[in-house]
């Protein structure tokens, strides 16, 4: 059984370097799930697919529907880790970028602040893997999800006994194959 997982295609919403209050951080987030996505030309070698599963975020579907030619299961259990500002630092303006560390360590650390805990985003990829053995255990299984959720899903697959490249930082487009 192999499984491809494939980032989604780069989002066309970039934040302009400016500060950010918590609040706006969270409506700029709301606005990156929601954007567009470009459009590229990445061969994928789809022979060897039998079947497509991507999250329910618009820009993983778009690139499911995209990059493979049949139909395609969509799922919320493929989605990314939400992040959210920590409201706590009320009107302290920050960089983007420094929000989006602050985010994923609360995430990390199982902060109140962030809607999932770690160990849910955990039992989460541990059960979409139970999901697809069970359901597609003697197909070739191609994965459109999201960056953060992706990294967690390879160390489940890995500790389940899948052979692949461990994944640092997912580039957007790209396939990682996993074999058991």
């Amino acid at each position: 059984m192999k499984i491809g997982l494939v980032r989604h295609f780069k989002v066309i919403h970039k934040h302009d370097g400016s500060w950010m209050t918590s609040d706006q951080f969270n409506s700029w987030v709301e606005a990156y799930n929601n954007a567009e996505i470009e459009d590229t030309d990445l061969e994928y070698g789809l022979s060897e697919w039998n079947v497509c599963i991507s999250s329910d975020l618009s820009r993983a579907v778009q690139t499911a529907e995209m990059i493979y030619p049949g139909s395609v299961i969509v799922t919320d259990q493929l989605r990314e880790i939400e992040i959210q500002s920590i409201h706590a630092l009320g009107n302290l303006k920050l960089p983007c970028q420094m929000w989006m560390v602050m985010g994923r360590i609360a995430w990390f650390f199982s902060h109140s602040s962030q809607a999932e805990r770690k160990n849910e985003t955990v039992d989460r990829a541990r059960h979409t893997i139970e999901w697809i053995e069970e359901h597609y255990s003697n197909r070739n299984v191609l994965v459109v999800s999201h960056g953060a959720f992706m990294k967690v899903l390879t160390q489940e697959l890995f500790k389940k006994g899948y052979r692949g490249k461990g994944l640092m930082n997912p580039r957007n487009g790209a396939m990682y194959i996993y074999e058991k």
